[in-house]
Order: structure tokens, then sequence, then C-alpha cells
């Protein structure tokens, strides 16, 4: 067989996916997108493109099983313009970001000014070689730089997320935060030295980081990330407390769709059984999650457990000013009472008085 010639239709079997999806041989056999129009006519047949791919935008295309994402659609933008440097956005995805929305536009910056195109964002100006970096193949701007291009373009609270979603995949980053939000200097140097002051890195999700923003916004409790108590034989690392208040705030986020799920394992990972192995880990985490709530409460905690389920448009927070200091009194039921107003589905469990309680911190032992 010549490897440069198109590959044509045949009688492909279909793989079973145990998600739920069946995708045919022939389909796993195509070459992922983005893939230009040439690319297309050298790789693969007329056939074929009409059957398995779409359109991402004129002359660019994506395989039937790719989500048509911010993901895809920036690898597409970098192919576009290969002396671009994907941003913003586009740059925190490829550096780890779970947060950033699936239909943000594309960002990149260009060297020269370009038509305008929707759906797609361009940036002009300065952009030293420093800046610069490259993430599996692609041209991005550095860690650094895209956080401080978020705490310019983005609402407060998102470049706050954002950027601590960076610190926990850049192990260097935060460091670097902290040295550069002391001598803030150039454009949007307030901002950006606003972000870093109110940044955590400790944040173990979006949906914490965004918990402690609306508590802190309200001056309720001493929330803070990477408390750590004894359950058993067993130190655990809360992913929201205030131990003064002996309030836990745990985040439970909706499940992805099943579609979605099989397709970001098959394009992501490259098997279904991946896809299947990750789900069992998920499931995993929140059957130990439900133990240490219930623990907890034994211990005589309140658990708050939100879900993120908004009403409607959520309304970010603007950025700090002044707010009322409040004692350790009543904080449980008044965090509950904040996050449910943002997230109905929020849920307030309160200590189990009937039982025993330990000392979470290991000074009076455990009775598990």
């Amino acid at each position: 067989m010549n490897p440069s010639a198109p590959i044509t239709p045949s009688a492909f079997p279909a793989l079973p996916d145990p998600a739920g999806e069946s995708w045919p041989l022939e389909l796993q056999m195509l070459p992922p997108g983005p893939l230009t129009s040439a690319e297309l006519a050298q790789q693969v047949s007329p056939s074929l493109v009409r059957r398995h791919y779409h359109r991402i935008w004129h002359g660019m295309y994506r395989r039937e099983d790719q989500s048509d994402g911010l993901e895809i659609r920036s690898r597409a933008l970098a192919k576009t313009f290969p002396d671009g440097v994907l941003r913003g956005r586009s740059a925190a995805l490829m550096w780890g970001d779970d947060s950033a929305p699936e239909d943000a536009p594309p960002e990149i910056w260009l060297p020269a000014t370009r038509r305008t195109r929707q759906g797609r964002v361009y940036r002009y100006g300065a952009m030293p070689g420093h800046a610069i970096t490259e993430v599996d193949g692609v041209r991005v701007t550095t860690p650094l730089r895209t956080c401080r291009d978020l705490a310019m373009d983005l609402e407060f609270e998102d470049a706050v997320v954002s950027t601590e979603r960076l610190c926990a995949m850049v192990a260097e980053l935060p460091a670097q935060l902290r040295a550069a939000a002391e001598h803030p200097s150039g454009r949007g140097a307030r901002d950006f030295e606003q972000v870093v002051r109110a940044c955590d890195p400790r944040s173990v999700s979006a949906m914490s980081s965004r918990a402690r923003m609306v508590l802190a916004d309200a001056g309720c409790g001493d929330f803070g990330h990477g408390h750590q108590v004894r359950l058993g034989r067993n130190m655990v690392e809360l992913p929201l407390a205030d131990p003064v208040a002996r309030c836990a705030v745990f985040t439970s986020p909706p499940p992805a769709p099943a579609s979605a799920v099989s397709t970001s394992a098959s394009v992501r990972s490259g098997t279904s059984s991946q896809a299947g192995d990750t789900e069992s880990l998920r499931a995993r985490r929140d059957r130990a999650s439900a133990r240490h709530q219930s623990r907890l409460q034994g211990a005589g905690w309140t658990v708050i457990i939100v879900r993120e389920q908004a009403r409607g448009a959520a309304t970010l927070l603007p950025r700090p000013g002044t707010v009322p200091d409040i004692g350790p009194a009543g904080v449980p039921r008044r965090a509950a009472g904040l996050l449910a107003a943002r997230w109905p589905a929020t849920e307030i469990r309160l200590p189990a008085h009937g039982e025993a309680a330990s000392d979470p911190h290991g000074l009076w032992g455990s009775p598990w």
C-alpha cells in the first residue's frame, strides 16, 4: 500500500465503546483535526471527508468525533497563523486550565494586523521573545505572561480562577507571580497585582476557588484551601474550610454528558478503555469524599456541598473592596446562604450530634 495515497472507504468493522458510543474503525484510522483543505485532499478520499469531517471555518476541518470547542479552534488558529502566538484563554487551556468555557473564542497574538473574523480574537502590540514558548508543538505565551493577559482581559473572578488553575499545573508559577506582583509595572499592572493578591495556589478546583471568593467578598469567616484534618489513621486535606468555625465546603460539579465524555476520552486519551478508567477513578474519589463528609459530621463539623447548577447567568464578583468583618458565630449557616444564592442546589449538613465528636486535628485521638 502506498503510504502517501489518500485513505479510501472499505468494509471496516465497528469497535464497541464502553461509554456507549460505537465509532467505526475507519474513523479511528483517519487523521484527526485540525486539518487544512490541502492536507485533507492529500490524506483522505473525498467520500470519507464528506462522511467524517466537519468544517471549523473556511479551509479548516475537524474529525466528527472531535468536540468543536476552544481547544480544537485554538489549534486551528495556530495552524492558520504559524507566526502567531496563542494567548489569553487559548494559552491558559494549553497549559492545563480547565476553567475556560468551551464556547470561548480562540485568541492569538499576531505580528501584523489581519482582517477581523467573527469568533476569533486577534491581538497586536509588543510581545517580547522571553514571553513566548511552545506547548505540544504550538507557540503560546508563557504561564506568567498568560496570567498577566488574563488579568487585563477577564472579569476579576474569572481571572483569579484561571490563574489559580494555572498555578495548579505549573509548579514554579506561584513564586513567579509573587515576584512580579512585588514590582508591578506597565499597562494593566494594578489589575494584575489585585489578581495575584487574591489568588490561593492551593485551590483544588475552579468551583472551590469561586466558592472561596464568594465567601471572602461577603466577609464570611476565614475560609481557605489546604487545611488538613485527621480522620482515622489518615490525614485528609479539605478542599475549602474554616477550621475556627468547623465548617468544610465541598464542591460537586455536574456530570458531563455521556457523548462529551466518550468524545473527550477518545480524542485526548486515544482509547475508550482509558475513558472507563477515568470514570472509575472519578467514582472512587466521589466515594472517598462522601466518607470524609460523613466522618467530619461525626466530628462536629458542618459540611456544605455546592453543586454547580447556577440560576441563570452567574453574577461575577467585582474587584475587591471593603467588606464588613464578622466573627465565627453563625458562619456555617451564613456561608450556606451565601453559596445557595449563587448555586441554588447547595446543601448544608449539620454536625451529627448523636455521635461522639472526635478531634479532627488528632489531639484527642479518633474513634475510627
